[in-house]
């Protein structure tokens, strides 16, 4: 190589790294919520598939953020409301479209109906939800996608972990639910935390969704820009892919 080469290769590594570096005057933060696989607290530390790709994401940005795990309903409006915050792992609905500005997708979701195992019922439609008491969780996409499909019956609490619990309280229970609206692997993951794995059983498949980066509208463009050249390195190099398929075999059963 001609000497003023090899002086010029490492100047270019040197400003294309500068230039992945956005000009921002705050740290970014990262919340999330506790939804195995996609992201949840491990022996102290953030893990999950989406966790996972976003913190990577903002290594090969260099930006300087920290990661947060909040109750949902607490993170998702403090992720509109202050700049240079985002929010994973959250579904891209039509009602939400304005809310964020939005990076992905991170990861994908299946949505499930559960059931005890005696649920006599037959589901093969959203319709053939009417007649059912469905727990889900508030500000939960599930749960909006449910009420934009006009099912009203539908018995939102604030903590999902109690809702494989809610399907065996007494039918005249004010908090009895006769399905459970949640993805498939948290639901798997929940019902073994309140130890009815062996009691219940899913009923309906409602649909597979992707999973995205929600950012307030007022991060800084640089910040977007940095987050998506970011993401496609990860698509790229196969390590998006290596990253979820680890998470489904560990979330296999």
């Amino acid at each position: 190589m001609h000497p003023a080469l090899a002086l010029l290769v490492p100047l270019v590594a040197v400003l294309a790294g500068v230039a992945l570096a956005p000009s921002r005057a705050a740290a970014l933060v990262l919340l999330t919520e506790e939804n195995p696989p996609f992201n949840y607290a491990d022996k102290g530390r953030l893990a999950g598939s989406g966790a996972d790709v976003v913190v990577e994401m903002a290594k090969r940005a260099r930006l300087d953020a920290t990661t947060e795990i909040l109750p949902w309903d607490a993170a998702f409006v403090r992720a509109q409301a202050v700049r240079e915050t985002c929010l994973f792992s959250t579904a891209r609905l039509p009602n939400r479209e304005r809310l964020f500005t939005w990076v992905g997708p991170i990861a994908y979701d299946v949505w499930v109906i559960y059931g005890r195992a005696d649920f006599p019922g037959s589901v093969g439609t959203l319709a053939d939800l009417k007649p059912y008491r469905v727990g889900g969780a508030d500000r939960d996409a599930k749960v909006e996608f449910l009420h934009d499909n006009a099912l009203t019956n539908v018995r939102a609490i604030a903590d999902d972990r109690m809702n494989p619990a809610r399907l065996f309280l007494p039918a005249g229970h004010p908090d009895h639910i006769d399905l459970w609206i949640a993805g498939l692997f948290t639901a798997r993951e929940l019902a073994k935390a309140a130890k009815v794995a062996d009691l219940v059983k899913l009923v309906y498949v409602v649909r597979e969704l992707p999973l995205y980066l929600a950012c307030s509208p007022t991060t800084s463009p640089a910040t977007i820009k940095a987050l998506n050249a970011a993401l496609e390195s990860v698509k790229a190099d196969g390590t998006l892919s290596r990253i979820s398929g680890e998470y489904e075999r560990r979330f296999a059963q």
